[in-house]
């Protein structure tokens, strides 16, 4: 696989001259990722950053009594890991790939002597935190305030407003994620979501597809809104 090319279509970079690109290129390692790799263990801290080309990678904390607590679900472009100039993951996050997965590295020095030399990339990363931080609060917020079925439609919301497209009435998720995955988000179980999930399926809100999910995206979003 020609990580120039992967490079290219990473979202922080989508914008850059080839020129750029290849200066990344040269100074960043790509390295094919097993399905079920720990890439981030805050007991063992990277001073890296990580472009997720393809795949896909799960954030997660732990809590006090040692339960896994799903932050984010990461697809292809985008970026996570830290440098003393940026964070995108804190240092209590855990990162595990939840499919085979391509991944480019590149270390603090090597990172903040490109970005110095393209404040654009610096401005993109801003956005990205923000978007981060923005995304974050909205999510504590309804899952602080809503119940299950509540935080699970907004969840389903927010994952196919980030990975999916529009098809008619039905809007897909094309992320892969299991009811346990959806637990962790929310805060509940497995058992409970597995009986929430086929009630919508019932209600007409959520179908299975060959990639995930589909729900009707208007009709959710009406029901958050009320």
């Amino acid at each position: 696989m020609d990580k120039l090319t992967l490079l290219s279509q990473i979202n922080l970079f989508d914008e850059l001259p080839m020129k750029d690109i290849k200066i990344i290129d040269k100074n960043s390692t790509m390295t094919p990722v097993k399905k079920g790799t720990q890439i981030l263990i805050p007991e063992q801290p990277l001073d890296v950053l990580f472009f997720l080309k393809k795949g896909q990678v799960r954030l997660y904390r732990m809590t006090s009594q040692g339960k896994q607590f799903t932050t984010d679900i990461l697809i292809d472009g985008n970026v996570f890991g830290e440098t003393e100039s940026f964070m995108l993951t804190d240092k209590e996050t855990y990162a595990e790939a939840m499919t085979n997965c391509y991944l480019c590295t590149m270390n603090k020095a090597k990172f903040e002597a490109f970005i110095k030399a393209t404040p654009e990339v610096s401005f993109k990363l801003i956005q990205i935190l923000s978007n981060q931080l923005k995304e974050t609060h909205d999510i504590s917020e309804k899952i602080a305030l809503g119940d299950i079925r509540f935080r699970t439609l907004f969840l389903l919301l927010k994952m196919s407003e980030k990975s999916g497209k529009r098809e008619k009435e039905w809007q897909t998720i094309h992320i892969r994620i299991t009811h346990e995955d959806i637990a962790t988000m929310v805060g509940s179980s497995r058992e409970t979501i597995s009986l929430l999930m086929s009630k919508l399926k019932k209600e007409g809100l959520l179908k299975k597809n060959l990639l995930g999910y589909s729900i009707k995206a208007d009709e959710i979003k009406k029901i958050i809104m009320d």
